[in-house]
Formats: structure tokens, C-alpha cells, sequence
């Protein structure tokens, strides 16, 4: 986005001047409004030529806006990103392919211009908190890392009210629970956002069922595509293949009068 890529042509504006100044922001310290040739604008603090402090930047281009802390040049501090448009380079990706569009809020912590702390960054470290509200109503609330979720944290899907709660790595979530309104919950661990592997399921009265869920890739256009030598390092990422879950149950626990009564089945 505008103010994290090479800075683009503008004029630079203060208080009590018609004309902007000769050389830009060059060593310049206050506040200054700023108009670039592209449209975006930045309208907030310069200290020795550098946005510095606090600042609001607008992109024209997909009418995003940020309000918040900056530091040489970038978001850096607490902050308001503001998603407007239903595309874009830093398209936050939701847990799930049925994702909703480009645009919503991030309230929180940035670090040199990404969404929480830098990468190598431990927990407690350098504040990475922040809640992303997603235009569809979604909302995840925890911690982020270069701009993924990433730790702690908890994702409320707005069409079922269920939750996915944990630890989460560049992105997806990796171990936690899977939360439904009712009270029932799956605890164990996740690849492509979906429960995989071993695990157990807690329902309201105590119960609890224990097995496994097995992940089968669905079948799609590029399946058997010869892939060439090399492949291209510039290449965006590849998305998450779609897969169908399976759980495999084992053995059970019932609670009656206190007491555990356990059995175990085949799937």
C-alpha cells in the first residue's frame, strides 16, 4: 500500500503557508499536510523529514485509511486500518474458503508496517494484540505476527456463531478448540483450519468422545499437472487444498450419577 512500497511524488503542505515546501518533507519537523501525484494522501506529524508520530494516510486507489502511530515512514504503534474496497495486495485471508471479501477493521498493534510484532518475535516481546473485523462479520481478536495471526487468539465466525480458540501460526490455527454455541466443543489439533489428527469431543453434559479426524483432499482442476524443474521463488503462495474430514471415533465416556462409565467403538 501507498506508504509501504517507494514513496510516490507529493506536494507538501503546513500551517500558514499557500505554497508547499520546496523540498518536500526533506528535514522538516511538524505537521504537514501531504498530496501525492497517485491521490493518496497523509495529513499528520514529520519529525527530521519522516512521518513520525501520529497520522492518518488515505489510499485512493481501494479507499483504505489508516489512523494511528507512525514511525520512519510506516505504521509502527497502535492503530486503525480500514478495508474498503473487495480487492487488494494485503488481502487478510479468513480460516476457511468460503471467505468473505476484501475489506473490514484491524484495531491494533503494528511493527514496521505489518500487523503485529516482527518476525522471531516471543509472546509478551513487543505488543502484537489486535482485533480484525471482517466485512462479512466475522472477527478474530488476538495476536498477529508480520501481519498473520500468529499465538493466541480466537476467530467467531458471524453465520453460526461457532469459534475456533488457540494457537495459531502464520495464519491458520494449529491446536485449540473448535467452539459451537450450544456448549459442545472439539479440543486437538488443526491443518488448513480444519481439525486433524487426534482429538476429543466435549458435549454439555459431560460426555466426551475420543478418536480421530482424517483429512482427504478433494479433487480439483490442477490434480496430476506436471510440475516444471524449478519452481518460480516470485510466485504468490499456494492456497490451502480443499479437504473433507472424516472422524474416526474410539472410545467414549459417559458421566452417570458422577461416575465415568467409558466404552470404546470401531468407526
Amino acid at each position: 500500500m501507498g506508504d509501504e512500497e517507494e514513496e510516490p511524488k507529493y506536494k507538501l503542505f503546513v500551517k500558514g503557508q499557500e505554497a508547499p515546501l520546496e523540498k518536500g518533507s526533506q528535514q522538516y519537523t511538524g505537521q504537514g499536510n501531504a498530496f501525492y501525484l497517485n491521490g493518496d494522501t497523509y495529513n499528520g506529524t514529520y519529525v527530521e523529514g519522516l512521518r513520525r508520530g501520529k497520522g492518518s494516510y488515505g489510499w485512493k486507489k481501494f479507499g483504505d485509511s489508516y489512523e494511528g502511530q507512525y514511525e520512519e515512514n510506516r505504521k509502527h504503534g497502535f492503530g486503525k486500518l480500514t478495508y474498503r474496497s473487495n480487492v487488494g495486495e494485503e488481502d487478510e485471508e479468513p480460516p476457511d474458503e468460503n471467505a468473505p471479501p476484501r475489506g473490514g477493521t484491524y484495531l491494533g498493534y503494528f511493527h514496521g508496517g505489518q500487523r503485529g510484532c516482527p518476525e522471531g518475535a516471543t509472546a509478551g516481546e513487543v505488543p502484537s494484540d489486535g482485533t480484525f473485523t471482517y466485512v462479512n462479520g466475522d472477527i478474530y481478536v488476538g495476536q498477529w505476527q508480520v501481519g498473520k495471526k500468529h499465538g493466541r487468539g480466537s476467530y467467531t465466525y458471524a453465520k453460526d456463531g461457532t469459534k475456533l480458540i488457540g494457537d495459531w501460526e502464520k495464519g491458520k490455527i494449529v491446536v485449540g478448540k473448535w467452539v459451537f454455541p450450544n456448549g459442545t466443543f472439539y479440543s486437538g489439533k488443526f491443518r488448513y483450519n480444519k481439525p486433524h489428527g487426534e482429538g476429543v469431543w466435549v458435549f454439555p453434559n459431560g460426555n466426551q468422545l475420543t478418536g480421530e479426524f482424517v483429512q482427504k483432499q478433494q479433487p480439483g482442476d490442477d490434480d496430476g499437472a506436471p510440475g516444471g524443474d524449478e519452481e518460480d521463488e516470485n510466485a504468490p503462495p499456494k492456497p490451502d487444498p480443499k479437504v473433507w474430514c472424516h472422524f474416526k471415533y474410539g472410545s467414549a465416556a459417559a458421566v452417570h450419577g458422577g461416575s465415568m462409565l467409558t466404552s470404546n467403538s470401531e468407526a
